[in-house]
């Protein structure tokens, strides 16, 4: 569905202000699309680790700053969202990018641990200004334009660039490290700040009527808990989102590499894999559009838990390298579901609270992921089930989860709801 600007015929004639908003408008989608695609050239991911290494930090030193960069985000994540929300999308989004592509600046330019705990200050600050206030940005665009309904079309299209941004970054990051250690982290800053750059030259969608002071905002924030709570559908989102996502996260963040080792694929071969999961894999993102429109929300919620539940099980049986066939799977079906609950997060919420809506769903994921991190750390040094090892043991509680508490949930919540996204 294409939509056309303003009509000029007599009968409604518009006035060449509007003509020129709805022409700036629809130039935030490819101006969207270019700040994201250089967000996304994470110049030093395969390199981070060795920098910090040759710098002489020990991995203590290195879990302080990860703590340290969380426990900000986890702080300022929902009055983020507030300012987002009052004073715009556009500013919170940008001022994010320019502090992430400083914080990556300073790291490189430092030997010294105090300053990079700054710098993970910086960046934790800048995360928490981009989270939910991007997204919003973009949505409220599409909405504005009429285009809502394809707005996962949309999505797709940026993810397949994303795809591009991650593969090339994954080559030259070692390439540039091999020049100058502190190279990847240079460029990572710099491509970041002109991401920036990019959503500054954006039309903000919606004008906040929200009045600029801390009182609206702290009203503002109590009024959007309040939503996402009463909300039924905005709950059941808020909620599932966090079971179904939360296990996943855990294993990409801590079991990916271990399992991959543990079914006999030598470490030279990990970096191929981690491009084609985080980066291949995004050239699929259409797919995800048509998929939806086939399945609805039903159909997909009911789908990724089987999904999610059936790789952990045959990823806890199959120790073999036709494992990483599951993992395709496993990433594939994530993204499709970061991909749906946003779209359907934002279908339900109000524009005026979508930024820190957004935002107390981040903030309820990580503070669940965090407490799941820690016994998925336990498990894997002490958990065996059946004789199993402990990775296949976690694995094989993960894919239970999914079969044993959220197949029951999604069936009690149609059950008493029906489909939410033709509620409310």
């Amino acid at each position: 569905m294409e939509s056309t600007p303003p009509s000029s015929s007599p009968s409604t004639k518009k006035s060449p202000k509007k003509i020129s908003s709805w022409l700036g408008l629809r130039g935030n989608i490819p101006k969207y699309y270019l700040a994201m695609f250089f967000r996304n050239l994470w110049v030093s991911m395969p390199v981070g680790i060795l920098y910090y290494m040759d710098r002489g930090l020990s991995f203590v030193q290195m879990a302080i700053i990860e703590v340290v960069i969380a426990g900000i985000i986890m702080v300022t994540d929902i009055p983020s969202g507030a300012l987002a929300d009052i004073f715009g999308r556009k500013l919170s989004t940008g001022i994010g990018l320019f502090m992430w592509g400083g914080s990556l600046i300073l790291t490189a330019a430092s030997k010294e641990f105090p300053i990079y705990i700054f710098a993970g200050i910086i960046m934790g600050l800048g995360e928490s200004l981009m989270s939910g206030a991007d997204k919003a940005l973009f949505y409220d665009t599409v909405k504005e334009l009429g285009e809502e309904e394809i707005y996962l079309k949309f999505i797709g299209k940026k993810d397949l660039l994303g795809a591009i941004s991650i593969i090339i970054a994954a080559i030259s990051g070692a390439i540039l490290y091999s020049v100058n250690i502190s190279l990847p982290l240079y460029v990572h800053g710099a491509v970041n700040i002109i991401a920036g750059g990019i959503i500054f030259s954006m039309v903000e969608p919606t004008v906040s009527e929200h009045p600029k002071t801390i009182a609206a905002q702290y009203k503002l924030i109590l009024n959007s808990l309040s939503f996402t709570w009463k909300s039924k559908t905005v709950r059941f989102f808020t909620i599932f989102s966090i079971l179904v996502l939360v296990g996943v996260m855990g294993f990409v963040n801590i079991m990916e590499q271990p399992y991959i080792s543990s079914i006999q694929v030598p470490v030279i071969y990990f970096g191929l894999i981690y491009a084609f999961t985080r980066g291949v894999i995004g050239f699929f993102a259409p797919l995800r559009y048509t998929i939806e429109r086939r399945l609805g929300e039903k159909g997909s919620f009911y789908g990724v838990t089987m999904i999610f539940g059936v790789m952990f099980v045959l990823m806890s049986i199959i120790v073999h390298p036709t494992g990483l066939i599951f993992l395709f799977f496993l990433f594939f079906t994530r993204d499709y579901t970061w991909t749906i609950m946003d779209k359907y997060s934002n279908d339900h919420i109000p524009s005026d609270k979508r930024a820190t809506v957004l935002s107390i769903q981040n903030f309820a994921l990580n503070v669940v992921y965090m407490l799941v991190a820690v016994l998925m750390g336990w498990g894997l040094d002490s958990l065996q089930i059946f004789q199993l090892s402990t990775i296949q043991s976690v694995l094989l509680l993960l894919g239970a989860f999914c079969f044993v508490v959220l197949l029951p949930f999604l069936y009690t919540n149609y059950q008493n709801n029906g489909e939410n996204s033709k509620k409310e």
